[in-house]
């Protein structure tokens, strides 16, 4: 009877991981130590204009990342400076769409280990470009609201100086 509930227990936790990791709002990425790719969520398909099919049977982690970027992703994964042994938060780079196209991300990742062996990384990441757009809109914005003040005060400054010459030829 224990072993029975236990099995249950098990299945239930494998298929209520699954459900979080398709269901998040973010993208998740996760590959094995060899970088075959082993979770792809709907999310990181859209974002990367990939089928989760295509990119499960097919693909390589390093195919997902410009150049050399995906070294530097574990390179960063593996020292103690940005995050912690094992572990890469708010990382700001880029990946490749299925028409090689790059996208911004800020990913947050970490290796899987085993009895200290690494077996797989998993990413989360979030698509930037949406938020760079409003950030160069803001910046545009604002560089508008300063030509529009000093315009004003340049018409006042005008308008002081004929008020100015105005006086002594009344």
């Amino acid at each position: 009877m224990i072993s029975d509930q236990s099995k249950s227990l098990q299945k239930l936790s494998s298929s209520f991981l699954h459900n979080l990791i398709v269901s998040a709002v973010d993208a998740v990425i996760a590959a094995d130590s060899s970088g075959g790719i082993l979770i792809f969520n709907d999310v990181a398909a859209d974002i990367l204009n990939y089928s989760v099919k295509t990119v499960l049977d097919t693909m390589n982690i390093c195919q997902l990342y410009p150049g050399d970027e995906a070294r530097e992703v574990m390179r960063r994964l593996r020292s103690e400076e940005y995050g912690g042994r094992g572990k890469l938060k708010s990382y700001v780079t880029e990946l490749k769409t299925r028409e090689g196209q790059t996208v911004p991300i800020q990913l947050n990742a970490s290796i899987i280990y085993d009895n200290n062996e690494e077996i797989a990384t998993i990413g989360f990441f979030h698509d930037l470009r949406e938020d760079l757009q409003m950030r160069k809109e803001l910046e545009e914005t604002q560089m508008q609201l300063l030509q529009a003040e000093k315009m004003s005060s340049l018409g006042k400054l005008a308008a002081g100086v004929a008020h100015q010459l105005n006086n002594p030829l009344n």
